[in-house]
C-alpha cells in the first residue's frame, strides 16, 4: 500500500502515512482520500507523515491542488496541517507549507514526531 489513513488514538487527528515518493499521481490520491475521511470522522487537523516519501511533485501542482482543489475536497480554512518530513526531505517540502499558509490553512512542518503530536492536538 502506497500510504494509509488512520484515527489517532485520541481522535484529534488523521494520520496520513505516506509510504513512497510523491508523485503528482500519488498527492492527488491521498489527498482526496484523506479529504473524504476527514468529511466522514468531522477531524480537520492533519498529520501527513512524509519521512519516507520525498517530494517528486513540481511547487505548481502543489500550488494548484491547495487553491484550486482543497475547498472543493472539503478541507476548511483554518484546518491543522502538521508535515512531518525527514531531514534530508525538508527542503522538498518547505514551499508546501508556505502555499497553505498562504491559502489561509495552518501549517507547519517537522522532523519530530513528538513534536508534530503535540502542535497538532492543541
Amino acid at each position: 500500500m502506497k500510504f494509509e489513513i488512520s484515527i489517532s488514538k485520541r481522535k484529534t487527528y488523521l494520520n496520513i502515512h505516506v509510504k513512497e515518493a510523491v508523485t503528482p499521481d500519488l498527492l492527488k490520491e491521498f489527498v482526496e482520500k484523506t479529504a473524504n475521511n476527514s468529511i466522514k470522522s468531522g477531524i480537520n487537523k492533519f498529520l501527513f507523515d512524509l519521512r519516507q516519501a520525498p517530494n517528486q511533485t513540481s511547487p505548481l501542482v502543489h500550488y494548484d491542488l491547495v487553491y484550486d482543489k482543497s475547498r472543493e475536497l472539503g478541507f476548511k480554512p483554518g484546518s491543522k496541517h502538521a508535515l512531518l518530513v525527514s531531514l534530508e526531505n525538508r527542503n522538498g517540502y518547505s514551499f508546501v507549507e508556505t502555499i497553505l499558509l498562504n491559502a489561509g490553512y495552518q501549517s507547519k512542518i517537522f522532523t519530530d514526531e513528538k513534536d508534530a503530536i503535540e502542535w497538532v492536538e492543541k
